[in-house]
């Protein structure tokens, strides 16, 4: 069996290590190979955890692309990067960056036109709001049939006792006598509307409500939450039950087979550590297992999305269709007040278009102002934007004159180099002791010879996703620390080193890490006792990335070994401590009493 002493590094690892079967320990004591020592030393130990990340203002300016062109807006000009805008600059409005305004003129051109008939068709449906000859009756017939079929795929949908509930609980008919019984009365309501006349002489106001803009209202569709229909099994024998039942069958099959996938991995693995298989035969057994698990979590968002969107989505359309098709039968039946209606529809719309295309308007000439940029604040000027990274910029076309921008995109960044910070990704097994506020080191690599002073400003509540896209395993924070002070050699996007003080220990022990081996749940360390070394259990505290915390079992000066003897073999060890058999105690017993 290969010896594999656990040694621990960065995190402490409490593990049990593989039996080491090599010849030599006998009594407890090691041969004096030339190892390498190191002497116990008393004092102060810092505990701390060191990570690395890149510089950035806490505050800056970004200036983004406000051109809403679909094929994008070139860069005519822009100032270099690296240049220091002045109060000056500010005061005298100098210009930053140029855009293309070529396509926000044309648009303006064509727009102008359109504007002036929008403008001219709210004037006229203002001024001529009058009661036009009224349409005939459309086939009431046809309505009906497809007032039937909405609420046929309604029912087919959900089942045909929960649509009777749905319906129900809205008030509204759920069969064909419903049906004709809610048409029976709003055909009666219709008629003792009638008289159009009267409703124009009772407001001068043609945009005041009337009672026959009811159908304009909200639809009740939305109003209802269809997911208590799954949550209570109340969905009978339809489309959607169906769908649910295939989708849950597709995740139990695709879960057995990924069980299946890791008992091979497993197998492979051991085949593996004995060297039956290659490294490249465990590892087609690992990329099959990565699938089935991408393949049960496909499955299982799957049936999420079916039953959180589409089947809520699919029920509330079709409701809406019934809910519309009840409203065109009232509509058809609104034969004496149509002209009346169309007449208050047309000026309303008109008026809104209005509105509308003076807004577009306004838009249009905001976006031509755009593009000329002036100098808004003093600071460094840097390309694309302050929060860039791999997963964004790369949708983006490098910042330069002749670049094509697209809409939102950063052009420049203007940061305020008086609050400067270092954003690193906290590992999770380190995560646990960050705290805001903690006190933390910061090393530039640009200057190794210079340490900052920094705090925690921020920890993130949940790990980075985007860290994890390509390998799930990886659970890191991404956290800030607020550089404090100001220091001129600092540039936004240098690489740094900060090292965040977790605790300080006063008067301890320490020793190397790596002079710690654990073997069956247990430290222990080898310490030079004459010519050999001796293992000797100890008990640890606190440790960083280098040393650790001895509270029990060695003193000041002792010399332990930085890696384990050739000669050592803990079976030796195991049968010392083991205890006697039954065969030798009766013989002990037995020489006892003679």
């Amino acid at each position: 069996m290969s010896k594999k002493p656990i040694i621990i590094t960065g995190v402490f690892v409490a593990a049990v290590a593989s039996v080491i079967a090599v010849k030599g320990l006998g009594g407890g004591n090691a041969t004096a190979a030339s190892l390498p020592e190191f002497e116990v030393k008393r004092g102060n130990l810092q505990i701390d955890v060191l990570e690395g990340g890149n510089i950035h203002a806490l505050q800056y300016l970004e200036i983004k692309n406000e051109v809403k062109i679909n094929a994008g807006t070139k860069i005519l000009e822009i100032i270099d990067e690296g240049y220091q805008v002045t109060p000056e600059d500010v005061d005298n409005r100098k210009v930053l960056v140029r855009l293309d305004p070529s396509g926000i003129e044309d648009m303006i051109v064509d727009h102008d036109v359109q504007f002036q008939q929008t403008e001219a068709s709210y004037a006229e449906s203002k001024q001529n709001l009058e009661i036009e000859e009224s349409e005939s009756l459309s086939e009431v017939k046809l309505t009906r049939q497809v007032l039937r079929f909405a609420l046929l795929d309604f029912q087919k949908f959900v089942g045909e006792k929960a649509a009777r509930e749905v319906l129900q609980s809205l008030s509204l008919p759920f069969d064909s006598d419903t049906i004709a019984a809610y048409e029976e009365e709003a055909t009666e309501q219709i008629i003792a509307s009638f008289d159009a006349q009267s409703l124009l002489t009772e407001s001068d106001d043609p945009t005041d409500d009337s009672p026959f803009t009811a159908d304009t209202k909200e639809s009740q569709a939305a109003s209802v939450d269809f997911g208590i229909l799954l949550e209570s099994n109340r969905l009978g024998e339809g489309e959607a039950e169906q769908t649910i039942r295939r989708l849950k069958d597709e995740a139990l099959v695709a879960k057995t087979e990924l069980a299946v996938k890791t008992e091979q991995v497993e197998g492979a693995r051991r085949l593996h550590q004995r060297e039956f298989i290659t490294k490249q035969k465990l590892d087609e057994e690992l990329v099959g297992l990565e699938q089935a698990k991408l393949t049960v979590q496909t499955r299982e968002t799957e049936l999420g999305l079916f039953r959180d969107y589409e089947f809520p989505k699919e029920a509330e359309k079709m409701l809406s269709n019934y809910e519309e098709a009840l409203l065109e039968l009232i509509r058809e039946k609104r034969e004496a007040i149509a002209t009346v209606a169309r007449a208050e529809a047309k000026y309303r719309s008109a008026k809104r278009r209005y509105e509308l295309e003076l807004k577009k308007r306004e838009d249009l000439q905001a976006q031509l102002e755009s593009c000329t940029i002036f100098a808004e604040k003093p600071g460094l000027v840097a390309y694309g934007g302050a929060n860039d990274n791999y997963y964004t910029s790369r949708y983006f076309e490098a910042i330069s004159e002749g670049a094509t921008l697209k809409l939102g995109q950063p052009i420049i960044t203007i940061p305020d180099m008086s609050r400067l910070g270092v954003d690193v990704d906290i590992h999770e097994s380190h995560i646990k002791k960050i705290n805001l506020g903690q006190k933390a080191v910061i090393t530039a690599d640009a200057e190794p010879d210079k340490s900052l002073e920094g705090r925690v400003s921020k920890v993130a509540v949940l790990p980075d996703s985007n860290a994890s896209r390509y390998n799930p395993s990886l659970k890191v924070y991404p956290s800030t620390i607020e550089i404090e002070g100001t220091q001129d050699f600092l540039k936004p996007g240098m690489t740094a080193k900060v090292k965040i003080i977790i605790d300080e220990l006063t008067d301890v022990l320490y020793i190397p890490v790596q002079a710690i081996f654990v073997e069956e749940d247990q430290q222990f360390v080898f310490v030079k006792r004459g010519s050999g070394y001796e293992r000797q259990a100890v008990t640890v505290g606190n440790y960083n990335d280098e040393f650790i915390e001895i509270v029990e079992g060695l003193t000041e000066g002792d010399g332990v070994a930085l890696r384990m003897p050739d000669d050592y073999d803990p079976l030796d060890v195991k049968d010392e401590l083991a205890p006697p058999s039954m065969a030798s105690a009766e013989a002990d017993d037995a020489e006892v009493d003679a």
